[in-house]
């Protein structure tokens, strides 16, 4: 008796180019999915360390240029070191096995620049001498950020200090036009940086 050949499912569908080197990919490396969301929780976690360092920079008198050129520079350094792994693990659907150099530095300078540079940033404000100054500013200048649905446009002032300009931001609810000075507290940093511990707007006329 002869056997009856068995028919194809017509809801399968053969595999593409693309789902077979991935599925290569999965088989040639161990753990490839729990390393993969790895790299994925680590751009996540360089992503709000970055924000984080933003409101951390905006309490230290510290040049802009100094966190911008740790943060690029890192993950400039760390391209090169780590441009297999990204190829391996970072999958691209569209160029499977390579990804272009933008994702590279991109992914880099925000994954590991965010975390070196909020480490270094939070080092600096977090272990000061804890031995305060106290200082008067003059408001140079003031304005609003611009509005969008996450900001509220937030005041802020700019100030002279040791002949540096700053940017002090205030809650939404200021009336940032009713102040002429503002009283801070100054504490040093460990890398020599001063940190705003507190502020306190004071009203006058300008």
């Amino acid at each position: 008796m002869a056997k009856k050949k068995k028919k194809d499912n017509p809801n399968i569908k053969p595999l593409g180019y693309r789902q077979k080197l991935l599925t290569e990919l999965k088989a040639r490396y161990p753990y490839y999915n729990l390393k993969s969301n790895l790299l994925g929780g680590l751009f996540l976690l360089g992503l709000i360390l970055t924000i984080w360092e933003i409101y951390i920079y905006r309490v230290t008198f510290i040049s802009v240029y100094i966190p911008l050129s740790i943060w690029i520079l890192t993950g400039v350094l760390m391209t090169p070191i780590l441009k297999q792994t990204f190829n391996i693990y970072c999958f691209n659907p569209y160029t499977p096995g390579q990804t272009t150099m933008f994702f590279h530095y991109f992914y880099n300078i925000i994954s590991f620049g965010g975390i070196l540079v909020f480490l270094f940033m939070w080092t600096n404000q977090t272990f000061n001498d804890k031995s305060k100054s106290i200082i008067t500013a003059q408001i140079i200048s003031y304005g609003h950020f611009a509005k969008s649905r996450r900001s509220c446009g937030e005041p802020y002032a700019d100030i002279i200090y040791k002949d540096e300009e700053k940017e002090l931001v205030f809650p939404c609810d200021t009336e940032i036009e009713k102040y002429s000075r503002v009283y801070i507290e100054v504490a040093k940093g460990l890398f020599g940086f001063d940190v705003i511990t507190d502020k306190t707007l004071i009203e006058g006329q300008w």
